[in-house]
């Protein structure tokens, strides 16, 4: 197979590149994390020390003009009334001064400026020089004049500096200063005068060049006043240095480095304040040089990354190719034993193979399934045919044992029937293929512990509800307890762990194959002993006890109470009938074949009630009756709440008939009364007698169902005839009577004037009046 086509190759390929990509991204983060952090703070560290020694070397320098201050003001020879006497005292004051400068490479020039208005002479290292020639000729400030240096001077109680500033040396050369002034006495209340410290731009920044070294950027001295005291900026504009100190953040709580955008560029704002008087050291670098070793760094790591992954994809290639090739060859094997289509037509050789091997195991599975099914069915058929004792020679029954795998060498046998419990429920709740692994489970279970005392072997019987095994007991185990507590062990099982009972038939122990069959007919019988004593227990047929004939006896009453109150339709009566009649069963403790005999004899009682009673029997009813006939009861429970079940139906399809009578007989009453009102022969009696009742029960059914005795709705017709001919005619009263079924008068006229209140001519003279 192509590499090209293979999806597997891809899947290796993609694999061990995903593998490099996470150990290289793991490595890589690891060490950008650690070395190129470290390596920031270390550029940041350097600077932030530069600036730190930068500023502590100003302070340095400050410190000392204030020393020199001081010791101004303690050396007599500069003192004012020394200084101001004559040309000695000027010249020694000179020659003072210059022994101070040679010690300070810092400072420019040192000049002593007295406060007495009547002194106008300045005493420098350089010379004696009046203020006027001194401020215009040999030191010309731009922005500072002599009347404003005076009034500095006179004010000034603290040193103070002014900043860089283009100073014309005598007309001729412009130099940049920052002057420093200090008051002498340096901490005086009054002081008599001022000492000038020039300082040149170049000392300041030959003291810068730690901090700004390769990369362009500004450096700023920030007096307490926030005024600039010194400013350089190397590769960019003075002007842009300006905006951009504009935009720092000069708070007291800023952070000591910071960021800062202008134009779409970046800089970092480091600042320190110096600890003697409240300065600013800042330094404003554009990051990316500033950073610039950090960024080649990455630059070069980065490309070693690339490199290193691109070493690792064409390793990974190359493992891919190492480990696909086995897989290919494996796939052309598989193809060839497996005669399966060619692996060329799929794109992944695992799924080609894992088919093909698929299909060898299912077919492997199949001829497994084949031989297990076949020999686990001639083991049931060589059982079932040792049961059912159809082998006639000895030989033969060895041959058929061999074959079929089983071994039956030890000395006993026995012969247990498991019936299932409830066999019904337990269709209903399980599926055919759960019926057969419950089953084969209770098959298994059965086996296992037989290996206790021997071997079992067992087969399902026709019935399906039940399995017969054939246990081969060793010397020293045959006695019937031992198959007893193996019986018990299999009923905790079931009831554990599948939920079922069971119910175990025993039979006898015997020495000789021969003694089988005889085995499993007693322990069929034992079984079916669940009909009289219930389900979920053990029957040895050893404990089954014989009994006479003369115990068969049955109380014939009891079945008349039940087809009496079947044929009453009392369904309150019905159901304790039932259960008076099976209730003898368990009372007399009958054998099993007389308590079949005396179901059958319960059951066939109902069914001639039931045709006597000529019932017409629907679909429902007809159906639970079919039961009756399939001999599949477990127990007597069972049939007895199956009786209860049909004649309660029984009892309503009576009721229902006796109401339907009752309403055809009150209409053929009422209709016949009708007809013959008149006949004065007419009465209770002759009533009941063509009716077929007693007359007791016919003036009392005619009562409940019109609330009239019968006698007085036959009255009550004969009146309302009455009274409409003593309206509509003129016949005699003994003619009325008569036509209306009365003979005697006195009789007549009592009923009428107990009807009516008054008498019948009574009654005509009262019509004709009021027709009248």
């Amino acid at each position: 197979m192509s590499m090209i086509r293979s999806q597997r190759f891809y899947n290796y390929l993609l694999s061990y590149i995903v593998l490099v990509v996470v150990l290289l991204v793991a490595v890589s983060g690891v060490v950008y994390n650690s070395f190129f952090q470290t390596l920031r703070k270390e550029v940041e560290n350097t600077t932030v020390a530069a600036l730190g020694q930068f500023r502590d070397a100003v302070d340095l320098r400050l410190h000392e003009m204030n020393r020199l201050a001081s010791q101004l003001s303690s050396n007599p020879q500069l003192a004012p009334y020394m200084a101001t006497d004559g040309g000695y005292g000027s010249l020694q004051a000179v020659t003072e001064l210059k022994q101070y400068l040679s010690t300070n490479l810092f400072i420019e020039d040192v000049i002593l400026s007295f406060n007495d208005p009547n002194t106008k002479q300045l005493y420098a290292a350089s010379g004696t020089y009046n203020s006027d020639s001194f401020f215009d000729t040999i030191y010309r400030y731009r922005n500072w004049s002599k009347a404003e240096f005076i009034e500095t001077a006179h004010s000034l109680s603290a040193p103070r500096i002014r900043g860089i500033e283009p100073v014309l040396f005598n007309k001729f050369e412009e130099r940049r200063y920052a002057t420093y002034m200090a008051p002498v006495p340096l901490n005086a209340d009054v002081p008599y005068g001022v000492a000038l410290f020039l300082i040149r731009e170049q000392a300041l920044s030959d003291l810068a060049q730690g901090v700004l070294t390769e990369s362009s950027g500004f450096l700023f001295i920030l007096n307490e006043k926030n005024e600039v005291v010194f400013n350089k900026s190397q590769g960019e504009s003075a002007d842009y240095g300006k905006r951009l100190l504009g935009e720092i953040d000069l708070r007291p709580d800023r952070p000591a480095v910071s960021e800062l955008s202008l134009d779409g560029r970046k800089f970092s704002v480091l600042i320190h304040t110096s600890a003697i008087r409240q300065w600013s050291y800042i330094a404003v670098l554009p990051t990316d040089q500033w950073m610039r070793k950090v960024n080649d760094n990455q630059g070069i790591f980065t490309a070693t990354v690339a490199a290193v992954f691109l070493i690792g994809v064409a390793i990974a290639f190359g493992f891919s190719i190492r480990h696909y090739r086995p897989l290919r060859l494996l796939a052309g094997i598989v193809s060839s034993e497996a005669r399966a289509e060619p692996p060329l037509k799929l794109k992944d050789e695992i799924a080609y193979i894992s088919r093909a091997v698929g299909q060898m195991a299912n077919e492997k599975q199949s001829l497994q399934h084949q031989l297990r099914s076949q020999g686990s069915t001639l083991r049931e058929q060589m059982l079932l045919t040792l049961l059912k004792g159809k082998l006639s020679t000895r030989a033969e029954m060895c041959d058929m044992l061999q074959f079929s795998g089983i071994q039956l060498d030890k000395p006993y046998y026995a012969v247990l029937v498991v019936l299932i419990d409830d066999y019904n429920r337990f269709r209903s709740e399980n599926s055919e293929k759960m019926q057969e692994v419950l089953t084969y489970s209770l098959t298994k279970v059965v086996e296992e512990l037989a290996l206790e005392s021997g071997a079992g072997y067992g087969a399902e019987l026709m019935d399906g509800r039940s399995i017969a095994f054939l246990v081969n007991l060793n010397e020293g185990f045959d006695d019937t307890a031992v198959l007893k507590e193996l019986a018990e062990k299999a009923k905790a099982v079931f009831r554990q762990y599948f939920r079922l009972t069971v119910t175990v038939g025993i039979g006898g122990i015997c020495d000789d194959l021969s003694g089988v069959p005889k085995s499993f007919v007693e322990a069929s019988h034992a079984s079916r002993y669940r009909f009289v004593k219930g389900s979920d227990q053990v029957f040895l047929f050893s404990e089954i006890e014989p009994r006479t004939r003369g115990e068969y006896a049955y109380p014939v009453e009891r079945t008349d109470r039940l087809v009496k109150a079947i044929k009453q339709g009392n369904m309150l009566q019905v159901e304790p009938a039932v259960r008076e009649a099976f209730s003898h069963i368990v009372e007399s403790d009958v054998s099993l074949e007389a308590a079949q005999c005396i179901c059958f004899d319960i059951v066939n009682n109902m069914m001639k009630t039931l045709i006597e009673l000529e019932i017409d029997i629907d679909d429902d009813l007809g159906e639970t009756m079919q039961q009756l006939f399939v001999p599949r009861f477990e127990t007597i429970e069972e049939l007895e709440s199956l009786l209860i079940s049909i004649c309660r139906k029984v009892c309503r399809y009576v009721e229902a008939k006796k109401e339907s009578k009752n309403i055809e007989l009150l209409e053929q009453l009422k209709s016949y009364v009708a007809v013959h009102y008149a006949d004065h022969s007419l009465d209770l009696e002759s009533l009941a007698t063509r009716f077929g009742v007693s007359p007791s029960y016919a003036t009392r059914f005619f009562k409940d169902h019109t609330g009239l005795p019968l006698m007085k709705y036959i009255d009550s017709l004969r009146m309302e005839q009455a009274k409409k001919l003593l309206k509509t005619t003129e016949l005699p009263l003994k003619d009325i009577m008569n036509e209306v079924g009365y003979i005697d008068s006195t009789n007549f006229i009592r009923k009428f004037k107990k009807a009516e209140g008054i008498t019948p001519i009574q009654y005509r003279n009262l019509a004709k009046s009021e027709t009248a």
